[in-house]
């Protein structure tokens, strides 16, 4: 009788993903059967093990560990460990991605009043545009009209993406780096702008004149977001496109992407 070998998917990278949950094993068996998995991959020329472990077969993690595997990332349900097998050849599994994205959004109205709000909590208190963290799955220019409308209530349109802050790490995670977009967007209907802080995440939020954001003190607001309103009036004043978005589909390969392209 052929003894048990871990089943997955292979990839064309001499690759092989194996998941848990396709894989009943109990504890004491799993260590016996790993190992001959291991040998047959290695005499196969396989070259890296992709194992996912869902919640429920978390047992799995201290035996994989053991023997030699090295966690790679974890989501809600599972965590993801790697092996590398050739051992006289580097390593080349991809990394886990390592940016966050963040959007923002300058809304100005009909009478030349920007939007702008103040956080709750956080290192700046200050004035600043309405913006945050990009949910999965969203478009640049949704994330700003999300963010937008749940932080003042105001629904918006995207127009252009003006400018983009990049740094190579941040604070928050380690070896994470951030890219912060900032969208010019417009009212969808000038006559429902009245403000609505949100109560969990804004202390403020208001409409304001240029001459008023100008007398702003710099502790109130601060030179990034000067530099970002200065972006916008630079933009507006050209009377261009600026950094636009067209939708564009290869059927062919089954890809969408949204495409910025600089007017």
């Amino acid at each position: 009788m052929a003894q048990k070998i871990l089943q997955g998917k292979e990839d064309i990278y001499r690759g092989i993903t194996i998941w848990t949950e396709r894989n009943p094993v109990t504890p004491a068996e799993a260590p016996e059967i790993l190992k001959r998995s291991i040998e047959q991959w290695t005499a196969e020329n396989v070259h890296g093990v992709w194992f996912k472990v869902v919640n429920k077969d978390a047992f799995w993690v201290t035996i994989l560990i053991a023997n030699g595997f090295e966690f790679h990332h974890a989501q809600a349900g599972y965590v993801m460990l790697t092996k590398w097998l050739p051992t006289n050849k580097t390593p080349t599994l991809p990394r886990y991605p390592f940016t966050s994205v963040g959007v923002g959004g300058v809304v100005m109205n009909s009478k030349e009043q920007f939007l702008l709000i103040k956080e709750k909590r956080g290192i700046y208190l200050g004035w600043k545009f309405p913006g945050g963290l990009a949910d999965p799955n969203e478009d640049i220019f949704q994330t700003a009209k999300r963010e937008i409308f749940e932080e003042t209530g105001v629904e918006t349109e995207f127009e252009t993406v003006i400018t983009m802050r990049h740094t190579t790490s941040i604070s928050s995670y380690k070896n994470v780096g951030d890219m912060y977009f900032v969208c010019a967007m417009k009212p969808k209907d000038e006559n429902k702008i009245e403000p609505k802080r949100c109560p969990r995440e804004t202390s403020a939020c208001q409409w304001m004149t240029l001459d008023e954001i100008t007398n702003l003190p710099s502790w109130e607001f601060h030179r990034f977001n000067k530099s970002i309103l200065d972006a916008y009036l630079h933009w507006k004043q050209s009377g261009r496109k600026g950094f636009h978005m067209d939708k564009f589909e290869i059927p062919e390969l089954r890809r969408s992407w949204s495409v910025y392209t600089a007017d």
